[in-house]
């Protein structure tokens, strides 16, 4: 995570789509939380830059990014973001996750479209016509997750305020932040100064 939003929305640490989804409010468990994508333009953007959606779909779902659907799908990413953070919490501590939530998407959820050849490798065939498609991807990768033994791998990262999840993947399952280089270094400073000031 970054305190420059601009530069935390494009830090992919979570390892899966609908983890770095997850971790799209930045500083999710402080007392200042950061919005990553406070609107349907944004969450364009974090589609895009993600890959999630091929660029023509980007492009034609633009163009009503301020219409009150678009508005309506807004409410239904951070609903189905924070239905993610709840299973996540579930799976690293071990309990029952509650399937209702994911069954009640995956009941409203469209047929997968075809897959196409993009620059960046293979996307889904959205066709850009309904404003809910950047929410899809999100979706399906949550239950190709579920449905993985990397369920029992989901951490969340211990650096003070942070709260962004990802699939550790480390042979001992010792994964201990989002990024070593940001907040794991800033945690390490963090308890250094305290252990310094501490001390005197």
């Amino acid at each position: 995570m970054s305190r420059d939003p601009a530069r935390a929305a494009t830090q992919f640490f979570g390892g899966r789509v609908c983890l770095d989804f997850a971790n799209t409010l930045d500083w999710r468990t402080s007392n200042e939380p950061q919005e990553l994508i406070p609107d349907y333009a944004a969450l364009l953007s974090w589609s895009e830059r993600r890959g999630t959606l091929p660029p023509a779909a980007i492009r034609k779902l633009k163009a009503h990014s301020a219409s009150s659907t678009a508005v309506a799908a807004m409410q239904k990413a951070h609903d189905m973001r924070r239905d993610i953070w709840a299973i996540s919490d579930a799976l690293r501590d071990g309990r029952s996750v509650d399937l209702r939530l994911v069954n009640q998407m995956l009941a409203r959820a469209p047929r997968q479209p075809d897959l196409v050849r993009q620059e960046r490798g293979y996307r889904h065939a959205f066709a850009g016509t309904d404003v809910t498609e950047p929410l899809w991807p999100v979706l399906w990768s949550l239950t190709a997750l579920l449905a993985s033994d990397d369920a029992s791998r989901i951490g969340c990262c211990e650096a003070h305020g942070c709260g962004w999840f990802f699939v550790d993947e480390s042979p001992n399952r010792t994964r201990r932040w989002c990024s070593s280089e940001v907040c794991g270094n800033r945690e390490r400073a963090r308890r250094a100064y305290a252990k310094r000031k501490g001390s005197t």
